[in-house]
């Protein structure tokens, strides 16, 4: 009697197994399907998404904000006051510009994409932009250069910058 009913059970438990696990898959034949065929349709992101860092240096003023809140230091940046008279054009609120900006340095394959940076920029210069292909299989392509001044000019500023420096010194 112990072996019938064994067997019963059995019977019953593989049908009672089977038909949850077709309940399962028929379920999900009228559910839409999660997946993004990728080259051909791509992802929206929320426009407040963290996706890729950019930056307009035309409008960075140079005060070193986003370079102190940066809690990992992927921010390197190097500045020279320009001289009196010297027109550096005027950024958004008015303001003329004081500061040259010989280098703005970014190094994303270190970035936490915390947007502190982001946050504590006082003229926007640094934001998030919705892209999200920044794909490379090369560490150097994830350094971000937006300075834009040749290497000749960068070494005269510094060069006068350095030569003011010593002249108030003595």
């Amino acid at each position: 009697m112990n072996a019938i009913y064994r067997y019963f059970r059995d019977v019953y438990m593989g049908v009672v197994t089977v038909s949850i696990g077709l309940w399962v898959t028929f379920r999900h034949l009228f559910v839409r399907a999660v997946t993004v065929q990728y080259p051909h349709q791509k992802l929206t992101y929320p426009p407040r998404a963290r996706t890729m860092l950019v930056n307009d240096i035309d409008i960075c003023n140079g005060d070193l904000q986003c370079v102190r809140a940066c809690p990992v230091d992927i921010i390197h940046m190097k500045v020279v006051k320009a001289e009196k008279g010297e027109d550096l054009g005027t950024l958004p609120d008015g303001k003329p510009k004081r500061l040259h900006v010989l280098q703005f340095d970014v190094e994303m394959a270190k970035c936490i994409f915390c947007g502190l940076c982001v946050e504590v920029c006082p003229m926007g210069a640094i934001h998030w932009k919705n892209l999200h292909e920044e794909v490379t299989f090369d560490l150097l392509q994830t350094l971000r250069h937006w300075a834009k001044y040749p290497p000749e000019e960068v070494k005269r500023l510094l060069d006068r910058d350095a030569a003011a420096k010593a002249a108030k010194a003595a």
